[in-house]
C-alpha cells in the first residue's frame, strides 16, 4: 500500500479488553478474529442552541455531547473455550461461569480499538469505557448466527477525561 491508498476492511485489527489492559500491553490474543463482518459508529454530537436576548444579540448554549455508541455485526462460529465461544454475550450480560452467561450479571466496561495499517502507516480509532448494552443474535433458516453487537460509552468520564480517541498511530502507542 502506498500514501493516498483507501483504507481497507483487511487491513484491521479489532481489540476488545477489559479497562485494566493498557495500550500498550495489547496482545493478538486480545483481538476479534474473523468474526467481524460490519462496523459503525454513531453518537457524540453536539448541540448548539442560540437564544436570543432583549436588545438584540444571541447567547450560544453548548449541550452536552451524546453518547457515543460502537456496533459490530459478527458471525457466530464454533470454538474451543469458554472466553471465545461466549464473548459476545458476555460482553453484553456479565462474567461466564461455568461455561455458561446468564441475565443475572452484570458487564464489565471494556477498552475497544480499531486499528488499521497497511504495515507503516496506521489510523485507529479507540474507545474507553464502552458498556456492551445490546446482543441480538439472529439466524433464518437458510443463512448463519450473526448477531449485533453494540457499546455505549459516554464522550468523557466522571473526571472530564476522553473516552473516544482517533489518531495516526498504532493502538500499542495510545495512552488514556
Amino acid at each position: 500500500m502506498a500514501n493516498n491508498d483507501a483504507i481497507l476492511p483487511e487491513e484491521a485489527t479489532i481489540y476488545i479488553t477489559s479497562t485494566s489492559v493498557a495500550p500498550g500491553d495489547l496482545a493478538t490474543s486480545d483481538a476479534v478474529q474473523a468474526e467481524v463482518t460490519n462496523f459503525s459508529e454513531s453518537g457524540g454530537e453536539e448541540d448548539i442552541e442560540s437564544k436570543q436576548v432583549f436588545g438584540g444579540g444571541n447567547i450560544d448554549l453548548s449541550k452536552p455531547r451524546t453518547q457515543i455508541e460502537v456496533s459490530f455485526d459478527v458471525i457466530m462460529r464454533y470454538k474451543t473455550e469458554d472466553a471465545d465461544q461466549l464473548k459476545w454475550d458476555e460482553y453484553k450480560w456479565g462474567a461466564i461461569a461455568s461455561s455458561t452467561v446468564s441475565s443475572a450479571g452484570n458487564p464489565s466496561a471494556k477498552r475497544i480499538y480499531i486499528q488499521f495499517t497497511d504495515g507503516t502507516l496506521y489510523y485507529t480509532r479507540a474507545y474507553d469505557n464502552a458498556k456492551g448494552v445490546t446482543f441480538e443474535p439472529e439466524s433464518s433458516a437458510d443463512d448463519l448466527l450473526k448477531g449485533t453487537m453494540t457499546f455505549k460509552l459516554s464522550p468523557t468520564d466522571a473526571d472530564g477525561n476522553a473516552n473516544f480517541k482517533a489518531g495516526s498511530i498504532a493502538a500499542t502507542s495510545l495512552t488514556w
